[in-house]
């Protein structure tokens, strides 16, 4: 045995190859492991002479810096350090708060000792602890399958709650506080990849697949391509976002008046009855519409990009950006323009068709009135019809007038529901838009500077605020639907 490594210390000087070290005797099988971490010879150390300090700090020596990477580099190219790396460091957005928060023996010693404040003690008080905490049953078949049984279990919980298909919180209480949410389109993550290309590689998540919990996921490398990942092998290049687990619980609130949406009134080329694979076929028609229009987006995006990434390497270098590129840029500024247009018209009808062929899901239209805005609508209807008689006779005789405030109050109540709802559904806070540019749109023309002055604006600055807790900056804009 002592024979064989010093052959190998002499062939490969501290650095192996997984195929030499299985030439070694079976029995040695704690020998390869010494001999993997075996230091270099004494003679070949860096000695390290202590120096005095310098008003600048001395650079860091080259050769040892680059022999110190040249050996980390061979270390890597072994597939089981490769995979240990990996085991050890790698941990996807679902997988993070189960593997970093408490160990099951802090966990297991709070359910014990609730009444046990510091984690100072001695060994003897240690060792009693252990003793009435029971031996551990570790490195069991049964408590590999077991262990692996509960990761499972726990990251559908997970999956379910980034879905929103939980209506009851509290049976998922040995989860985390803090859950991940899912990743969207164009994050950019770094996935684990099987097959012919083991490894970790940077990439960018193109598609979500809910059902199968995975992400398409087109990889930067040339000639990786693109690939379908599962949710547990892709981490977020960028910092996760996490909710408190209490937050899910009170997005699921029960309708505030009917117990089906409402319904409307289709023209009839809505309710086309030439159907194909039980869909009809204008509903496939127009989602075919909206995949080619996504499409045409997805390649000006990339275009967009890589002309950001010119422009700012002309800047860096104090270069003049040319009268062609400024050209071709608005090109496909106004491109994106008329494209977004066409998409909202196209996304407006497919969901008057979600709505149709699944009303029960609460699918609604675009263009409908939202339940919040209606509810506030009537509200303040009732607010000011109240103030007003108080004192036994109409205060504000003009219809004008009192429909002006109780629009006016019922933006204050939209407000306040947006702002203590806590879900920021997106229609909602669009309706609050909606809302301003309809009373926009009734009052006189000499008042329009006034009413942008005191009330436009201070609005624009609540959905500012309203926005960051949530991803509506899309809808903080004015509808651009307008024929």
């Amino acid at each position: 045995l002592h024979r064989s490594m010093t052959n190998c210390l002499k062939k490969r000087r501290g650095s192996f190859k997984m195929a030499e070290l299985d030439q070694l005797p079976d029995e040695s099988s704690s020998a390869k492991a010494l001999v993997s971490l075996k230091s270099p010879k004494r003679n070949q150390r860096v000695a390290m002479i202590p120096q005095k300090f310098t008003a600048t700090m001395s650079t860091p020596d080259k050769k040892a810096s680059q022999k110190i990477g040249f050996r980390l580099r061979n270390l890597l190219k072994l597939p089981k350090a490769h995979k240990w790396c990996i085991y050890e460091w790698f941990y996807s957005n679902i997988d993070k708060p189960l593997f970093e928060g408490d160990n099951d023996f802090c966990v297991c010693l709070k359910e014990s000792f609730p009444n046990l404040k510091t984690r100072k003690l001695t060994r003897v008080e240690w060792g009693k602890i252990r003793r009435l905490m029971g031996k551990p049953r570790r490195c069991s078949s049964a408590f590999f399958e077991e262990e692996r049984s509960a990761l499972k279990q726990k990251r559908q919980k997970i999956r379910l709650l980034q879905q929103r298909k939980v209506a009851d919180v509290s049976q998922f209480k040995d989860l985390p506080d803090e859950i991940p949410l899912p990743l969207v389109i164009g994050t950019k993550v770094t996935a684990r990849l099987r097959g012919i290309h083991d490894g970790l590689f940077t990439g960018q998540i193109d598609a979500v697949d809910t059902l199968n919990a995975t992400y398409r996921v087109t990889f930067d490398r040339t000639g990786l391509g693109t690939h379908t990942i599962p949710d547990y092998e892709v981490l977020s290049n960028e910092p996760h976002e996490t909710m408190p687990i209490a937050a899910f619980g009170q997005k699921q609130r029960p309708s505030r008046f009917f117990m089906t949406p409402p319904r409307l009134h289709y023209t009839p080329p809505l309710q086309s009855p030439i159907t194909d694979g039980g869909f009809p076929v204008e509903f496939l028609i127009q989602v075919t519409k909206l995949s080619k229009i996504l499409m045409i987006k997805k390649e000006h995006i990339k275009k967009l990009r890589e002309m950001n990434t010119e422009a700012e390497k002309l800047k860096s270098y104090s270069m003049p950006i040319g009268i062609e590129f400024q050209r071709r840029y608005a090109t496909i500024v106004l491109e994106l323009e008329q494209l977004n247009k066409d998409l909202n018209k196209v996304l407006h009808k497919v969901q008057q068709y979600c709505y149709e062929l699944a009303p029960d899901q609460g699918l609604q239209p675009a263009d409908q009135p939202t339940d919040m805005r209606r509810r506030c609508e009537e509200e303040a209807q009732e607010i000011v019809r109240q103030a007003n008689s108080a004192s036994g006779q109409p205060c504000v005789e003009n219809e004008n007038l009192t429909d002006l405030i109780s629009r006016l109050t019922a933006i204050l109540l939209q407000i306040k529901c947006l702002a203590e709802g806590g879900d920021l559904n997106s229609f909602e806070f669009k309706s609050l838009t909606d809302s301003l540019n309809d009373i926009k749109n009734t009052i006189d023309a000499s008042n329009i500077s006034c009413f942008q002055n005191n009330v436009e604006i201070h609005v624009a600055h609540i959905q500012s605020g309203l926005s960051q807790m949530g991803n509506l900056h899309a809808f903080a804009a004015n509808n651009t639907n307008r024929d």
